[in-house]
């Protein structure tokens, strides 16, 4: 029974019971014709007979006469004519049959089964426009019913061989159909886990095979899109953990070898905070990250006041002492449906990266749009140049003057958005007004 829980079970099942249905149909309605077929034609020769032997009967000066009997001898065995009540030819036979004829006299157009073997007819015979007589004949019903029998075990039985034969012919036929579909599924299963670089290409195929392979294709060109991703952001992740922890580990040789003056102290503390918080900011986004796609860390916030965490958080680099982060709360609360240190997160890197590249101010804003949450960074640096606007996203992408940054923030805060069901993208830049960055969050 397993195996009519697959797809080439179901199918074969389906045709089964339809090709049942219709063979069921068919042989009721065959029989059921024959059987009237065959009912019809021995009322007919009973008609033929009583008819026939009406042609003998002649009535000089009023009275019955019959001038010789019917010339088949076993049709004289099966026949009885009556002058009114009075039988004038009466066979010798049956008792039973004998008083179903005397019962059948004066009686006209009548059909009477005797004891389910014999169908005996009486048919009037007239003079002057009156019955004066009856002609009763008189037919065993054995050979229709071994023929309506035969017609019937022949039908069932060549029901069962076609219901055979549909079963065969689908199991096969779907089995075959379905075999290519089944080995591009393997070959699509065995590529994603060991070589994501195989395709099924463009071979002649049928066009739901072809559709199938193009799907498949596609999928297979996510998969390697998305590892070949992962695998970058895997790898710059660690050497941007990696440069901080050997700036700690060299500052803290340093200390631990010679003594050193107070300022040199102080610095080199710094340094290793500085340091720390870069790989705690990292570590925190990426904690965030697989929260929200587990969906563990869904919930509902207010957008104004995570935002002004993150401006109270900010500490400013080295170089960015002079720039000024202004939070514009919006007239009214904005709610997203999310937690809000999942906000903070997001807008943290983006406010880190807008930062580095301000002359002078970074704005943040926040205003619903559509059932949605959209928060604005927007600074008033030089803006993206247009050859880095395509990858300004990837890992590792960084510009001309990117201040020494790993080009990490701008990925994991995007990798957090999409986890927790929004975006991040780069809004067109008006000339002279720097780079605005929008975080699309679910309200």
């Amino acid at each position: 029974m397993r195996r009519f829980h697959t797809l080439r079970g179901r199918l074969t099942a389906l045709a089964l019971l339809a090709a049942f249905v219709a063979l069921v149909v068919l042989t009721v309605a065959f029989n059921v014709v024959l059987g009237r077929s065959l009912d019809a034609e021995a009322n007919r020769r009973l008609r033929t007979q009583v008819a026939a032997a009406s042609t003998t009967v002649e009535f000089p000066n009023g009275r019955l006469t019959v001038r010789e009997s019917p010339d088949d001898a076993a049709i004289d065995q099966r026949m009885w004519i009556y002058d009114g009540r009075r039988a004038v030819i009466r066979p010798r036979g049956q008792a039973a049959l004998e008083r179903s004829a005397d019962a059948l006299a004066d009686r006209s157009d009548v059909f009477v089964d005797v004891n389910d073997d014999v169908r005996m007819y009486a048919g009037a015979l007239t003079h002057n426009g009156r019955q004066v007589g009856t002609v009763v004949a008189a037919e065993p019903l054995d050979a229709y019913e071994r023929t309506a029998e035969l017609a019937l075990l022949g039908s069932v039985g060549l029901a069962a061989l076609l219901l055979t034969t549909v079963f065969a012919v689908t199991w096969v036929t779907v089995g075959r159909a379905l075999d290519p579909v089944r080995e591009m599924t393997r070959s699509a299963a065995e590529w994603s886990e060991r070589d994501t670089g195989r395709r099924f290409g463009h071979d002649p195929r049928p066009d739901e095979l072809g559709e199938l392979a193009r799907t498949f294709d596609g999928l297979l060109d996510r998969l390697a899109a998305s590892l070949r991703h992962e695998q970058r952001l895997s790898a710059e992740l660690s050497h941007e953990l990696r440069t901080p922890l050997a700036r700690i580990m060299a500052e803290i040789e340093l200390l631990q070898r010679r003594e050193r003056p107070i300022e040199d102290r102080r610095e080199a503390h710094e340094v290793i905070a500085r340091s720390a918080e870069q790989m705690h900011r990292i570590l925190e986004t990426l904690m965030a990250a697989a929260r929200a796609e587990a969906r563990l860390d869904t919930g509902r916030s207010d957008v104004a006041g995570a935002l002004e965490r993150v401006a109270e958080e900010w500490a400013p680099r080295p170089g960015a002492e002079g720039v000024a982060v202004e939070v514009r709360p919006p007239p009214e609360p904005v709610v997203a449906g999310v937690d809000s240190a999942v906000v903070e997160r997001i807008v943290a890197p983006l406010l880190e990266n807008a930062t580095r590249h301000a002359r002078s101010r970074v704005v943040l804003t926040a205003a619903p749009q559509d059932g949605r949450v959209v928060v604005s960074v927007a600074d008033d640096g030089p803006g993206v140049p247009a050859e880095a606007r395509a990858n300004v996203f990837e890992p590792g992408a960084s510009g001309p003057d990117s201040h020494g940054g790993a080009g990490l923030g701008l990925a994991l805060a995007r990798r957090l958005a999409h986890a927790a069901g929004g975006d991040v993208t780069l809004a067109a830049d008006a000339p002279g007004h720097g780079a605005e960055f929008r975080v699309d969050l679910p309200g």
